[in-house]
Parts: C-alpha cells; sequence; structure tokens
C-alpha cells in the first residue's frame, strides 16, 4: 500500500510555488497553456484506453495529476488576476453537479427527478440568466 504524502492545500501550496519560482510557469497564461491542456487531456483519455487493455492504473492515476495540475494552475492564474480562486472552481462544479443529480440530492423534489440531464442543464442555464 502507498502512504499518501499530500493533501489538496498541500498540493495548492506546491502549484503556487511553481508559479512563483520557475521562469517557464510563472511566464504562462490562459492562452498559453492552452495546448498544455489539450495535451494532458488527451493524455488521459489515452490512459483510459490502456486501463482497458492492460489494467494499468498507475498510468491514469499520474494522467489525471497531471491534468488536475493544469486545473490548478489555470486557477492560481486566475486568483492572480483577481477572477475566481480554486475554492470557487470547486464551490461551482458542487453546486453544479447537485443541481444536476436531483434524485441524490434533492429526492423530495420530484418535479426535478423526472427532468432529464439536458432538461436539467437548460433550467440551470436559464436561472443563471435571471440572475444576471
Amino acid at each position: 500500500m502507498v502512504m499518501k504524502m499530500h493533501n489538496f492545500d498541500e498540493f495548492m501550496e506546491v502549484v503556487k510555488r511553481i508559479r512563483r519560482e520557475c521562469p517557464w510557469d510563472s511566464a504562462q497564461t490562459h492562452e498559453s497553456l492552452k495546448p498544455c491542456l489539450i495535451n494532458e487531456a488527451n493524455e488521459v483519455l489515452e490512459g483510459i484506453d490502456l486501463l482497458g487493455r492492460t489494467n494499468d492504473s498507475e498510468n491514469l492515476c499520474e494522467e489525471l495529476g497531471d491534468l488536475l495540475f493544469q486545473v490548478a494552475l489555470h486557477s492560481v492564474i486566475a486568483q492572480e488576476e483577481g477572477l475566481f480562486t480554486i475554492e470557487d472552481v470547486i464551490d461551482e462544479i458542487s453546486s453544479k453537479m447537485k443541481f444536476r443529480h436531483p434524485k441524490i440530492f434533492s429526492p423530495e423534489d420530484k418535479e426535478a427527478a423526472l427532468l432529464s440531464w439536458d432538461e436539467l442543464k437548460k433550467r440551470e442555464k436559464e436561472m443563471k440568466n435571471e440572475i444576471r
């Protein structure tokens, strides 16, 4: 069994330090990182294929980590720009997933529980537009 050495907050400190101290990473922007994001997403897809062929879970775990690094790095850049934080990203996706899974998180809302994924997405978008 592998001993776990880092938690999420420690990981984010690693990302922030790399962003501050690495000349390459500190110069990156959302735009300049787009090819890296695409590359890492494609490597996750390859890792999924490899898992299916060889049961190599270590590769998929590594590739998911690389993709997570991209999300974290974009979040750090956004925080530097005063746009949002990783906590905002986590809050947003948590709220979205809870809204889109009413059978799990709001089983008492029988109407929402009957809606399809696409209908829930449409309702969510309408609600966001009303707020704006």
